[in-house]
């Protein structure tokens, strides 16, 4: 019996050049970019910055902080039992200017009171041209402010916690300066309510209206 020649292998050994390399991430990344390479961080923002860049995604108009009050409460006036009510809204509170309304041809001044209430997704605005009088007692801000109410003017008063010497008095003295200009410049009509796109995801704004209609029966306490 004859032996059959063994058959030659078919498998072709690949030259060294052509087999793929395998691929290092961290030597490829040091490899591609080079070590002068000009990336920089982004610039650190403030504090104020960041605060601002906050606001104007509830209400894009707002344009600068004029004052900052680490803790404020804010309490409605019962006219039946002459007591002050807890409103519900309790934050941060920022005494903010706004850009002149688009429509409106004098481009009137504006400026707002806004809380961030850490109470609950409904952060309150105060319009200060929509105020009529404010002043001042021991513990409260106390503000008239207007509207379409049966009874008249309803009364607002803003309780500010006393984190550093002068927080309250220098508060108070932005909001009545700030008060001073929009209300010299007069109310604007508004185009409807102004929603950025936080207060589009989280819930509505909550109006001087909205607030002496859901007002509790909760005492005087901060």
């Amino acid at each position: 019996m004859s032996r059959q020649t063994p058959r030659k292998s078919t498998h072709k050994r690949q030259p060294s050049n052509r087999i793929p390399a395998v691929s290092d991430y961290e030597s490829d990344a040091v490899a591609h970019y080079p070590a002068h390479s000009s990336y920089a961080p982004p610039p650190l923002r403030s504090n104020t910055g960041l605060n601002l860049s906050v606001l104007q995604r509830y209400l894009p108009s707002i344009h600068t902080i004029l004052s900052i009050a680490a803790n404020a409460v804010i309490y409605t006036f019962d006219s039946n039992t002459g007591g002050w009510d807890k409103s519900g809204v309790e934050g941060t509170l920022f005494v903010c200017g706004q850009s002149p309304l688009p429509e409106d041809p004098n481009h009137r001044p504006r400026a707002c009171m806004f809380v961030l209430n850490r109470r609950g997704l409904d952060n309150m605005v105060a319009d200060l041209a929509r105020v009529s009088h404010i002043e001042f007692s021991v513990d409260l801000i106390i503000m008239r402010v207007e509207g379409n109410w049966e009874e008249g003017e309803k009364v607002l008063g803003v309780w500010i916690h006393n984190d550093k010497d002068g927080t309250r008095a220098e508060n108070a003295a932005m909001i009545q300066e700030a008060w001073k200009v929009a209300r010299s410049a007069g109310p604007a009509e508004a185009q409807g309510p102004e929603a950025g796109p936080a207060m589009q995801a989280v819930g509505r704004r909550l109006s001087l209206s909205d607030l002496f209609g859901q007002s509790n029966n909760g005492g005087g306490d901060h």
